[in-house]
């Protein structure tokens, strides 16, 4: 004799032969142990209502946690490029001072491509040989919490905000 796990004999949809663990498979005549037709029918469907809104509500949090974090980071990174380009306009003056024995802010304007932040320098005190290039924040980058990057002919770096620390901004440079 046959288990009943394997019967092929004529089996009417819903009957489980007294046995709550046998069931009609898809294909006629078939039993299988475990799964019940309800349960077979479920596994056919789609993705519920409920499935779909906890897929978005996951997003929206890994989302609302990512977008504060990377737009943080874009304005760290632009702020890098405003070092880049001050740390340059220094150099340019003292090449410029070793050749002359003054500086002339005429003659050093870094830029860049992106242009999220603008070189000044404030006028130059002819009689201490001095300067003081500035780095104002343009457009998105109004938003950086430094506000303004300063570097003056001793090396000295400054910030236009009060409330945070330069060396923070400076990246502890």
């Amino acid at each position: 004799m046959k288990s009943p796990a394997t019967l092929t004999a004529a089996v009417f949809p819903g009957d489980n032969y007294g046995d709550p663990g046998l069931t009609m498979d898809a294909a006629p005549g078939k039993i299988e142990r475990g799964k019940t037709e309800r349960a077979m029918r479920t596994n056919a469907r789609g993705v519920t209502l409920i499935e779909l809104v906890i897929a978005v509500a996951v997003v929206g949090i890994l989302l609302a946690i990512a977008i504060p974090g990377y737009s943080d980071y874009m304005l760290r990174v632009h702020r890098n490029e405003a070092i880049r380009m001050l740390l340059q306009a220094s150099m340019c003056q003292e090449r410029v001072y070793a050749g002359g024995g003054s500086y002339d802010t005429s003659q050093c304007q870094p830029s860049s491509e992106q242009q999220r932040y603008r070189i000044t320098y404030r006028s130059p005190d002819t009689r201490d040989g001095s300067y003081v290039a500035m780095a104002t924040p343009q457009g998105a980058q109004l938003d950086d919490p430094c506000g303004s990057l300063s570097l003056d002919q001793n090396g000295a770096r400054g910030i236009g905000a009060s409330d945070i620390s330069a060396i923070k901004c400076w990246n502890g440079r």
